[in-house]
């Protein structure tokens, strides 16, 4: 949805990079992020083509207020978002000309970033892992039952075919975020590695 001044973009992203990436792109295309609503709506207002930029922090849900406050006296505005239950992901953006895209230097704090975002991840597996065996007893199940009855309704046979294709895709999804897990996790492991290297 779009009018001269704002716009709404509706997108899902598993991969944080993927996501950094696009709101980048609408940045340099002139549309400054200020609000994502439930992880998947984006909101944007008309700016100059590649004025902002976007970043993303993660810290401890106690320290969210004191970091947004800091970032606000180096010049970066806070996003609001609603995708974060646990609230300690930061969506922060700025003028290219006034800050710097490096808004965490130090090794602990680049590593605690990391840590948390990989952390995140793992929980999402898990629940992947859970609900995706569930599923696969439930499909056996339903095989089960339609083997035993070979006169069951049509109609049943169609949901066992679609609730199969349903627990396939649910399936694929599952391993693409355990490959983003592995991936937080090395980069997590990389950052750790390099700031035990440096004290």
């Amino acid at each position: 949805m779009i009018n001269q001044e704002t716009m709404k973009s509706l997108k899902l992203f598993f991969s944080l990079d993927k996501q950094l990436i696009y709101i980048n792109e609408m940045n340099k295309a002139g549309w400054k992020l200020v609000y994502i609503k439930g992880g998947c709506v984006y909101h944007f207002e008309k700016t100059e083509p590649n004025e902002y930029f976007t970043i993303l922090h993660a810290a401890t849900k106690e320290k969210v207020m004191e970091i947004s406050d800091f970032a606000a006296q180096c010049g970066y505005q806070s996003v609001p978002h609603t995708m974060d239950g646990v609230g300690d992901f930061l969506y922060l953006t700025g003028k290219k000309a006034e800050v710097s895209p490096e808004f965490v230097c130090e090794a602990p704090e680049k590593t605690e970033g990391a840590k948390r975002i990989y952390h995140r991840f793992r929980t999402q597996s898990i629940i992947f892992i859970a609900l995706s065996v569930l599923l696969i007893l439930e499909n056996i199940l339903i095989t089960g039952m339609r083997m035993t009855d070979p006169e069951a309704p049509v109609a049943f046979t169609v949901f066992s075919v679609l609730f199969m294709l349903f627990t396939a895709v649910y399936l694929a999804m599952g391993v693409y975020v355990l490959v983003l897990t592995a991936k937080a996790r090395r980069n997590y492991k990389q950052l750790q590695k390099e700031s035990e290297i440096y004290e």
